[in-house]
């Protein structure tokens, strides 16, 4: 999904949403943002259970002397 930067009020973006509706977002999330940017909003489902798995091949690699 893309935002569009519409204006920046002390601690927040308003953005406008795909379908004409404005949102506020956190000015930390994006703190480099100005009017006019897009940001993109991305959903990684899963990824947190992939990363484990990538970790913890990693740490067995590590234990028994395998190289990655």
């Amino acid at each position: 999904m893309r935002l569009i930067v519409d204006r920046i009020e002390e601690n927040f973006i308003v953005a406008e949403m795909p379908d004409q509706s404005m949102v506020n977002i956190p000015r930390i999330l994006v703190p480099d943002a100005k009017e006019g940017d897009v940001i993109r909003l991305s959903l990684y489902k899963n990824s947190n259970a992939k990363l484990k798995a990538e970790i913890k091949e990693l740490e067995d690699q590590l234990r028994h002397g395998k190289k990655a």
